[in-house]
C-alpha cells in the first residue's frame, strides 16, 4: 500500500513536470532550434535586427518578433530537454553558459 502511494506521487510529479514544460514552451513562441540559433549569432557578434531579420526570412510564419530576440540574447530563455535532441540540448547547454558569461 505504501509503495503505490510512493509510485503514484513520484507518477503525478513526473506528469506535473512534463505538463509545466510543455506549457512553458508553448509560451515562449519560439522553437527550441531558433533560440539556438540567436545564441550562435550572438557568439559571432551579430546585432539583435540581423538576428531577426535572418529568422524572418528563413522562417516567415515564425511567431518571434525583435523584443524576444533581444530578450533571448542575454541568456534569458530556457529550452527543456524533452524539446531536443540530447546532442542539440547539449549544444544548447554549453551555448546558453557561453552567452550568459559574454553579458
Amino acid at each position: 500500500m505504501e509503495n503505490t502511494k510512493i509510485y503514484n506521487k513520484v507518477k503525478h510529479n513526473q506528469i506535473k513536470s512534463e505538463r509545466r514544460a510543455i506549457k512553458r514552451a508553448d509560451k515562449r513562441a519560439i522553437t527550441g532550434e531558433e533560440v539556438i540559433f540567436i545564441f550562435e549569432k550572438v557568439l559571432e557578434s551579430w546585432k539583435t535586427i540581423k538576428i531577426f531579420n535572418t529568422i524572418i526570412q528563413m522562417n516567415p510564419s515564425s511567431y518571434i518578433n525583435k523584443k524576444i530576440v533581444e530578450s533571448v540574447s542575454t541568456g534569458n530563455c530556457k529550452v527543456y530537454s524533452n524539446e531536443l535532441s540530447k546532442e542539440r540540448y547539449d549544444h544548447y547547454l554549453e551555448l546558453r553558459t557561453k552567452v550568459t558569461s559574454y553579458f
